[in-house]
């Protein structure tokens, strides 16, 4: 069964400017919220029409956190950003109870801030 990861943070690496991203990577950058799942990041970057890639850097234990390597291509420029995901515990169950039951929701935003992303 493969493991379930959940997105603690995203961070760039320490020679990118954050002004130096394109527009759809921030956009992307925006969208994402702490708890949601590696499926929903990639879904998310997809839906932005970004190619994503994500690779290990130094996996973590079960319940510890992970750094990932997290590389998005749009067009002809390529975004390398810090993906630090927490492996997260596998419950037995049916796949429709757990889907349902671990679904991350996007915390709700506050309008005045949309100018900060």
């Amino acid at each position: 069964m493969a493991d379930a990861f959940e997105l603690v943070a995203l961070a760039l690496p320490g020679d990118v400017a954050p002004e130096s991203l394109p527009a759809t990577a921030r956009q992307f950058v925006a969208d994402c919220w702490p708890g949601m799942s590696r499926s929903q990041l990639i879904a998310r970057a997809r839906r932005l029409s970004l190619r994503p890639s994500l690779r290990a850097c130094r996996p973590g234990a079960p319940g510890h956190i992970g750094h990932f390597a997290l590389t998005l291509t749009a067009g002809m420029q390529t975004v390398s950003l810090i993906a630090h995901l927490r492996r997260v515990a596998q419950r037995r169950g049916s796949a429709r109870s757990r889907k349902a039951a671990n679904a991350s929701r996007p915390p709700a935003r506050d309008p005045r801030q949309a100018s900060l992303f």
